[in-house]
């Protein structure tokens, strides 16, 4: 007969877990971890988003390449290639964030203020998406013009505000 576990390995996270919330201060280091990775899931889902909106942009200009002058070819390309780097800087922490997340305490009005530039950055993509679905759907019935002023602007946005999130990090 085969012996029983006395515990579950689920049960005796619990418990040490418990016991921890013991030691004065551990739920805030709890809590902090907790933040930290939600923003790491949050950074993740951002990532992601931007690589299926690149996928749309690229997939339209391929649809009309053959008919559009070289120039917005390379125009088209040069944003491409800005989204990614963007995409890129998105997926990274920058230097210096750790420091917000390892503070002592971290205050409502500093999460209030990262949310807030959070809820920017996805108004950003949301507009950069619907631009690149849009865009899609046309090149797939022939048109040729492309919304190279929404996505420069947009863009520009991006930029700024990942920028700005990345100097209230280290801030």
């Amino acid at each position: 007969m085969a012996r029983q576990p006395i515990l579950d390995p689920g049960g005796l996270a619990r418990a040490t877990e418990r016991i921890a919330s013991l030691v004065p201060g551990y739920s805030g280091y709890k809590t902090r971890d907790r933040v930290g990775e939600e923003d790491r899931v949050l950074r993740s889902a951002m990532h992601q988003q931007l690589g299926l909106t690149l996928g749309r942009l690229e997939r339209a200009l391929s649809q009309i390449a053959r008919d559009i002058p070289a120039e917005d070819m390379d125009h088209a390309q040069g944003l491409f290639r800005m989204l990614a780097r963007h995409r890129d800087r998105i997926r990274f922490v920058p230097s210096g964030a750790g420091s917000f997340f390892s503070r002592g305490k971290i205050q409502l009005q500093e999460f209030e203020g990262l949310i807030a530039l959070d809820a920017g950055l996805w108004s950003v993509l949301e507009e950069l998406d619907r631009l690149a679905a849009a865009w899609d759907t046309q090149s797939r019935r022939g048109r040729t013009e492309w919304p190279r002023e929404g996505i420069r602007d947009a863009l520009i946005g991006l930029e700024d505000l990942i920028e700005e999130r990345e100097a209230y990090l280290r801030s």
